[in-house]
């Protein structure tokens, strides 16, 4: 009788355990949700950020009625609406490409063809990742400047530094968004599933 139980139980066991295997997603996915997860991990805090600098920046210009000020507020506006496209299509992008990975026949196609495919698809989330950087990047080196454009004595000699400061960042931006066609380009398929989603 107990032998019975043990065998009655562990075949009912055996298959749920079998499902839960087959159920397993596969490691695209998981390397494409981590990489959402870094996203969300990088913009959050950095989105912040941008916000508080444009309202100190809008402060200080409607304060000294200075347009270095007004100025500085719109590119850092700039780099936080682009950071945040470039992060709602990843996230997108990335949600569709979970689906593609997830479906069944997938798993059945060669690992070479898996390898060179799967590089593809993700490079369109890491091209998309690199214009967010690249934004990143002009507001670090642009906030660096701006602290050294503090340090002077007097409105003007600051908003004579920053004016310095918002000329390169305003050149920064421009290289960026002359990266933006291409990433988008590559994407066109998915922006296009994107729309239709909506």
């Amino acid at each position: 009788m107990k032998r019975f139980f043990v065998l009655s139980l562990l075949s009912l066991i055996f298959p749920l355990f079998i499902q839960h295997l087959s159920a397993k997603e596969p490691v695209q996915v998981a390397i494409l949700h981590n990489d959402g997860y870094t996203l969300y991990q990088e913009f959050m805090p950095n989105d912040n950020t941008y916000k508080n600098t444009v309202r100190d920046m809008e402060v200080l210009a409607s304060k000294h009625k200075n347009k270095a000020f007004s100025q500085a507020a719109s590119l850092v506006k700039t780099i936080r609406a682009k950071c945040k496209k470039y992060y709602d299509i990843n996230t997108k992008l990335i949600e569709i490409l979970k689906k593609k990975w997830s479906k069944p026949h997938y798993a059945d196609m060669d690992e070479e063809w898996k390898e060179a495919t799967f590089s593809k698809d993700r490079k369109k989330v890491q091209d998309l990742h690199r214009l967010s950087l690249g934004m990143q990047q002009a507001y670090n080196d642009w906030n660096e400047a701006r602290n050294k454009a503090f340090e002077k004595k007097g409105v003007k000699a600051v908003a004579a530094e920053l004016e310095k400061a918002n000329e390169n960042l305003k050149m920064t931006i421009d290289g960026v968004l002359a990266e933006e066609e291409p990433a988008m380009n590559a994407i066109s398929k998915e922006l296009e599933m994107m729309k239709m989603s909506k």
